[in-house]
């Protein structure tokens, strides 16, 4: 019976992986944080407007109203920043030959 030791053969592949995710993180970790900033303002405008009073146009309708607006907005420039981000990288390393 052989023995051989597993993980020197996983190595490559797993640090690879590491190293992907961690340049992942590098190159969108601004787009990330713009999307969470996005939909954490956009719940608290879907908040403001379930817990504003039943009465006419009170100032936290007005609140609630730019809160998801503004929240939404910033959702969308996350989410189309992203594959702009991602092309950006894939070109760069194409110009420096490491593809």
């Amino acid at each position: 019976m052989e023995v051989t030791d597993e993980a020197s053969h996983h190595d490559g592949t797993q640090s690879s992986r590491w190293e992907a995710a961690a340049l992942s993180w590098t190159i969108l970790n601004k787009a990330i944080i713009t999307m969470v900033m996005g939909f954490l303002m956009s719940a608290a405008g879907i908040l403001l407007f379930a817990l504003r009073s039943p009465r006419g146009a009170d100032p936290s309708r007005s609140v609630a109203s730019a809160c998801l607006s503004v929240g939404l907005m910033f959702v969308v420039v996350g989410l189309v920043w992203v594959p702009v981000l991602k092309e950006k990288h894939k070109r760069d390393r194409l110009s420096q030959g490491l593809e």
